[in-house]
């Protein structure tokens, strides 16, 4: 049992954290932003993704947010969409990680667990290949954020891989 973080299903109201931690400057360069609106119809609307908040079990407080998707998916493959934490450097995100992994993996029975990550997010990158991920290939100029383009690297995680 984990004695750092909670994940949890995020609550309509959270949502001003949740944009507000999209928004950070060392958060934004790497991740697409959602409009309010979009973030409320994951959390209503689309049975395929989980919306979940992170929090710091001690305080209660929020230090991060991860949206899956593919919870249907008929291929068993399920995607971590977003991942962004308003707290580095405190091992939240490895922990993360780690319980997504094992839910994924044992609960749900995936036989794929996989994520994009923009080429020049290094610590992003390095936090998934030491949790086991491997780069599957790299998408070039895939996406604009902030007006410019960006590459990103598939990777993943197989079921046989985790156990």
């Amino acid at each position: 049992m984990d004695d750092t973080i909670l994940i949890r299903k995020t609550l309509e109201k959270e949502l001003v954290y949740v944009r507000e931690t999209e928004k950070d400057p060392t958060n934004s360069p790497y991740i697409l932003q959602w409009s309010l609106q979009e973030h409320k119809r994951a959390l209503t609307d689309n049975p395929n993704i989980l919306h979940l908040l992170v929090l710091e079990k001690a305080s209660n407080k929020p230090v991060g947010y991860v949206l899956i998707n593919g919870l249907e998916d008929e291929h068993d493959s399920i995607e971590i969409k977003r991942i962004a934490f308003s707290e580095k450097g405190k091992g939240y995100g490895r922990k993360m990680l780690q319980l997504i992994k094992k839910w994924a993996f044992t609960e749900k029975k995936a036989n794929r667990l996989w994520l994009e990550v923009i080429d020049k997010n290094y610590r992003a990158m390095s936090l998934y290949q030491t949790e086991g991920f491997k780069i599957e290939g790299l998408q070039r100029d895939a996406i604009k954020i902030n007006n410019s383009y960006q590459s990103i690297y598939i990777m993943s995680m197989l079921s046989r891989e985790y156990k």
